[in-house]
């Protein structure tokens, strides 16, 4: 429950600090309260990231005590829970660390040995060494490799798929609802999404591509959304729900998210909007991509201005019959499938291959292929571009690869130029000053 914060993926690893670093949203305008963030200003970045790292190790000290009472109170647990709840407990622990690493370490192929956080390997209370980057990628990996180990042969969702609303006999309520745990395939997901950012496109690839197999291949498990089921403008599933591998469910995600951020009820200077022109140039002026088609609504604003306004998390209607669409409105992605696609594409070694990982998810998405001719990358993050929004995930496409330029969300063709340090944080004072203390 705790995950949704808004030091956490509430706010700041989702919809907000990153994705306005990463001009998502048309915000650089003068007195936006966004506007300094926009613009990578100091001071703004520090004050979006001291309660992350203090919320995050938080959690990582109640995940340790979790993983800690799996071994030391094993006879309370049976063989499925115990390698059920260890396996979810280490990836979690991974995916914590991860985040924090991506926030707080280096671009990491160019200084890996650069000191960068500590590694909460235990819930004792004390001051942990900060270790070097690539110290903390072997630890997260290693995590992440031990978790996939105690969920291959004990996760349902392996034999049975996500298990939203159906009952399976032998199948407890407990191991149902798998898309918000951190399952088996999500797992995978996250181990590929590692491994790309830290360089190894090897295991980037064997990793996406087994999830692309597991997941949609050689089971259905995680469909693509189909125009039915994200059209209908009161009950649409805006999120694609099936294709998530990973999420969390927000109770008040159209209060503490919509509402906060991209509501028609917001003025000018406080509203996360994309400019209209904008959207037509990053979406190819393709009108069929379900993304462009169904994101997007023009809203009054309290100005009585009418502005496109991004609603993939707004809230929807609740209905009294069978289609009841709760099982996707409160839920935020973390992971999704598509990104295996994005990965596969970018990694494969093939470039024909490659171009049809792509071009997969792209006819997914209801648009044509890329073009013969085309610059793959570029491709890859125009699609980060289109996809992502919302989700946190662009800005460190950007930072793993020291973009010296991206692209504006103010203008239709400005660039922005980056600065190292504009991908580069801060251990927060109050973390130092301990620190500093405990050396004495």
């Amino acid at each position: 429950i705790d995950l949704m914060n808004n030091n956490l993926y509430g706010r700041t690893l989702v919809w907000g600090t990153f994705d306005i670093m990463a001009q998502c949203y048309s915000c650089r305008q003068e007195n936006h309260t966004y506007q300094k963030l926009a613009e990578f200003d100091a001071n703004a970045k520090k004050g979006q990231v001291s309660g992350l790292w203090t919320r995050a190790y938080f959690l990582l000290a109640n995940v340790n005590t979790l993983l800690e009472h799996c071994e030391s109170d094993r006879n309370v647990l049976s063989d499925e829970y115990y390698h059920v709840i260890k396996g979810e407990a280490l990836a979690l622990r991974a995916l914590l660390h991860f985040d924090l690493f991506r926030v707080f370490g280096p671009i990491y192929n160019e200084d890996k040995e650069a000191e960068c956080i500590p590694f909460a390997g235990s819930s004792d209370p004390v001051v942990r060494p900060l270790l070097k980057a690539s110290e903390i990628v072997k630890l997260i990996n290693a995590d992440l490799n031990n978790a996939e180990l105690a969920l291959e042969n004990y996760d349902p969702i392996i034999t049975e798929g996500p298990l939203w609303g159906e009952q399976v006999e032998g199948i407890s309520y407990a191991m149902r609802y798998r898309q918000l745990r951190l399952n088996y395939y999500a797992v995978q997901a996250l181990i590929a999404r590692v491994a790309l950012y830290t360089g190894d496109k090897a295991r980037a690839f064997t990793y996406a591509d087994k999830v692309i197999r597991g997941g949609q291949k050689d089971h259905n498990w995680f469909p693509f959304i189909t125009r039915d089921a994200v059209s209908p403008s009161d009950v649409g599933d805006r999120i694609f729900r099936t294709e998530i591998l990973f999420g969390l469910y927000h109770l008040q995600r159209e209060k503490q998210i919509f509402e906060i951020a991209f509501g028609n009820n917001l003025k000018e200077v406080s509203v996360l909007r994309v400019d209209d022109k904008i959207q037509n140039d990053v979406y190819e002026e393709d009108e069929n991509d379900y993304r462009s088609a169904y994101w997007y609504r023009d809203m009054i604003d309290p100005d009585n201005n009418n502005t496109r306004h991004f609603i993939k998390y707004i809230g929807l209607e609740m209905l009294s019959n069978d289609t009841d669409p709760r099982e996707y409105r409160y839920v935020v992605p973390i992971l999704r499938i598509s990104e295996m696609y994005y990965i596969a594409a970018e990694c494969c070694t093939d470039p024909v291959k490659a171009r049809e990982y792509l071009n997969m998810i792209r006819a997914a998405r209801n648009i044509r292929n890329v073009p013969d001719d085309a610059d793959l990358m570029t491709y890859v993050e125009k699609e980060y571009r289109k996809e992502f929004i919302g989700e946190g995930q662009l800005f460190w496409m950007y930072k793993r690869q020291n973009k010296t330029q991206i692209p504006s969300g103010k203008t239709v063709g400005e660039m922005i130029e980056m600065e190292k340090s504009f991908y580069l944080f801060n251990i927060p004072q109050d973390e130092m000053d301990q620190r500093k203390e405990a050396n004495n």
